[in-house]
């Protein structure tokens, strides 16, 4: 029997202050969006930041809200009222492509956006403290967060990913040849070679880019925890291609580097792993655990 608990329906009122806020971005004159949460009554002097890119196909109010609808706690919980308990600005893009909706993929028009806004924060009323900068997200929200990290290793305090995509162009055959039916008829491979300008083979340079094992020297560099499952079904081949064989790259970079990684499935989740529970398991996280991670470090 799974480990499943209901969602609370209704949530407790949401204290934390919201406001969406358009930029025009550096990269290439778009019009971007971010979702800006922040504490009711935020103390005097700067605040941290937590650059919060939501999963493919998510929006970013459903990251924030605890996923889709049905998906049941603990799985995804979401950042619903973390603003304001942790007395953090949370900053949530919209995101940023060319042709398919809710699929950045950590094109680097997406992460010049999140960087930029380190210092436009200002521009908007926001005292943005930079020794206390993070990153985090699941999915492709944990790609995005992980290539952030990576480019600008400077501007980052720590960084956290949960179930994240590390070799875009190996999710990008693995979605293709998945032996789960709803999975290859979803259209993701498809929507990926869309938004990146073909398929691996023909832009092969592209898909590094935006694929976090590019960074592993730069990763090594800042403090990073990786939550991952070995029974993901969605993001399979964790050990081989995705978020252990990141820590294995970037700990060849540096032995000590300060880079963590859980299979999160070890001590956590349902006692069967039916192929339902594991669709599930893809989108355990915890923003509450990652943020009492984060805020105890800072550059």
């Amino acid at each position: 029997m799974a480990l499943v608990v209901p969602r609370p329906d209704p949530l407790p009122p949401d204290p934390s202050r919201r406001e969406t806020i358009e930029r025009v971005s550096s990269a290439d004159g778009c019009r971007v969006k971010f979702d800006l949460y922040s504490p009711a009554a935020p103390p005097p002097g700067p605040l941290p930041l937590l650059l919060a890119p939501h999963p493919i196909t998510w929006t970013a109010a459903q990251d924030y809200h605890g996923g889709l609808v049905g998906l049941m706690r603990p799985y995804h919980p979401g950042y619903y009222g973390l603003a304001d308990r942790h007395g953090v600005i949370i900053a949530m893009p919209h995101g940023h492509q060319h042709h398919e909706d809710l699929c950045s993929l950590a094109g680097p028009e997406q992460l010049a956006d999140m960087h930029d806004l380190i210092d436009g924060l200002a521009q908007h009323g926001y005292q943005v403290d930079q020794r206390r900068v993070y990153t985090c997200g699941m999915s492709m929200g944990g790609q995005e967060a992980l290539a952030l990290a990576g480019r600008y290793p400077d501007r980052l305090a720590a960084c956290v990913a949960f179930n994240p995509i590390v070799d875009l162009a190996a999710w990008h055959a693995e979605l293709a040849a998945s032996p789960v039916p709803a999975i290859r008829e979803f259209g993701t491979a498809a929507r990926i070679a869309r938004e990146v300008g073909g398929d691996p083979a023909a832009v092969p340079p592209a898909y590094a880019e935006r694929s976090p094992l590019h960074y592993a020297a730069a990763l090594a560099r800042v403090p990073t925890l990786v939550f991952w499952s070995h029974a993901d079904l969605i993001i399979p081949r964790q050990v081989t291609h995705h978020a252990y064989r990141l820590y294995q790259r970037v700990k060849a970079v540096d032995l000590t580097s300060a880079f963590g990684e859980y299979n999160h499935t070890a001590i956590h989740g349902p006692l069967v792993l039916d192929q339902t529970t594991r669709w599930q398991l893809h989108e355990w996280c915890d923003y509450d655990l990652a943020l009492t991670w984060l805020l105890s470090h800072r550059r």
